[in-house]
């Protein structure tokens, strides 16, 4: 198993500490503290708070892709996007719906004021819509997912679909929004009762 390092300390920090209160609203200090490292530390693996950021939205991107292509790569058509559906339920109720979507929230917070973090942020969105059409493709080929519409626009409408449930379920800390959008959703692809 991998030691932790220093860089993987804070990096954990800043991401737990993010999630709640923003990155904008997290100081340095409180990483430091979180990550209980000092400042000469925290400067010789970041030079500023930013670089710390973009390497948050690094590690979160890969954990969350891989997330996506163990459904997507392990199952096929509609059992992928079920498989996908049953993953982002389960993180949110893991966290009590605390901290909501990295994505939507980096994008909220951070898009009129930090250019830095559009790109990173929107490359995300992007591999999700691809990944999800890929699924949509194959479900649309065996006949199990509606073929009237097209699978990148379908995939786009899944993400902002999900996006929104997930912010009302953080508002609301109750898994209802999560439920009844990812019900809805899978109905309109389907025609199947999302349980």
């Amino acid at each position: 198993m991998k030691t932790k390092t220093t860089r993987d300390s804070l990096v954990c920090a800043a991401a737990k500490l993010a999630a709640i209160k923003g990155f904008d609203r997290t100081s340095v200090q409180e990483v430091m503290a979180e990550a209980g490292v000092g400042k000469g530390s925290f400067y010789h693996h970041f030079p500023t708070k930013d670089a710390l950021g973009l390497a948050v939205l690094e590690q979160e991107r890969t954990r969350f892709m891989a997330m996506l292509d163990a459904c997507i790569d392990e199952k096929r058509g509609m059992a992928a996007l079920d498989c996908f559906f049953e993953a982002a339920l389960a993180k949110h109720r893991a966290s009590g719906f605390a901290g909501g979507c990295l994505w939507g929230n980096t994008a909220l917070e951070m898009s009129d004021t930090n250019p830095a973090f559009v790109e990173p942020v929107d490359q995300v969105f992007r591999m999700w819509v691809g990944k999800l059409g890929k699924a949509i493709e194959e479900g649309q080929a065996d006949g199990a997912i509606r073929v009237d519409v097209n699978a990148s626009e379908l995939a786009q409408l899944i993400v902002e679909t999900v996006e929104g449930a997930i912010m009302l379920a953080r508002l609301r800390k109750d898994e209802a929004p999560m439920r009844s959008g990812l019900a809805l959703l899978q109905k309109m692809i389907s025609g199947k009762k999302y349980t």
